[in-house]
């Protein structure tokens, strides 16, 4: 079953278009993320009272775990055009949200000014993933700290065959569908020595690139505290 996975990535074409497939989308985002406990620890312990940005293809779901944690001061922007209705409904008015347009650079007003930026699920589907990142990091206050978690296409083999499995069994449409998806997803993931050498390519040598887990990366970067560029 672990031979689904390609040795080049395809870019994952998820269904969007109507509001039944958003949230089709979102319970299975909200499975996936039962299992990154540990990078929400990592985003808990980071933040430090300043404002936190999230960025990504979510509807709040993850945000909302992290608000479950502690009162955060936190801003969501969702890369699906269309997800103010299903956002608005889950955070109910309590953070502010908006759309963010993966080809562009953030809107100017959130430039410098977020002592943590975070993303989850939001580099499979990019084509340049040094550009992306690039463009989170511009939200950075000085100190700041910028942490991208999504899955990787080289997994533990043991622990994707047991997942795969696992979703194959059930049967249901609902169950059809998150194998489906999640397989979608496992062909556009980048492994992390993808990502080392487009971020090298880019100058951004000072970034790290790591494993989280048999089934994941993460992202890091620090923005210096003496950095003071607008």
């Amino acid at each position: 079953m672990t031979g689904v996975l390609p040795a080049v990535r395809t870019p994952p074409r998820h269904r969007l278009a109507t509001e039944p497939d958003r949230r089709a989308y979102d319970r299975y985002l909200a499975a996936r993320n039962q299992y990154k406990e540990e990078f929400l620890d990592r985003l808990e312990a980071s933040c430090d009272g300043g404002p936190v940005l999230e960025a990504g293809p979510g509807y709040g779901g993850f945000a909302g775990l992290l608000l479950a944690r502690r009162p955060v001061d936190l801003r969501v922007l969702c890369t699906d055009p269309g997800a103010a209705g299903l956002l608005g409904e889950r955070l109910d008015g309590a953070v502010p949200i908006g759309h963010w347009d993966t080809g562009r650079p953030l809107p100017a007003a959130l430039a410098g000014r977020h002592t943590l930026v975070y993303g989850v699920h939001a580099l499979g589907g990019c084509t340049d993933p040094a550009g992306l990142l690039t463009a989170l990091a511009a939200a950075l206050a000085p100190g700041g700290r910028l942490l991208v978690n999504d899955l990787r296409r080289d997994p533990d083999p043991f622990i994707l065959e047991y997942t795969l499995r696992e979703m194959a069994a059930d049967d249901s449409p609902e169950g059809g569908y998150r194998l489906r998806t999640y397989l979608d997803s496992l062909r556009g993931a980048w492994t992390c020595a993808e990502l080392r050498a487009r971020l090298d390519a880019a100058g951004m040598d000072d970034w790290a690139v790591e494993p989280d887990g048999p089934m994941a990366l993460t992202v890091e970067h620090h923005r210096s505290s003496d950095d003071r560029r607008g």
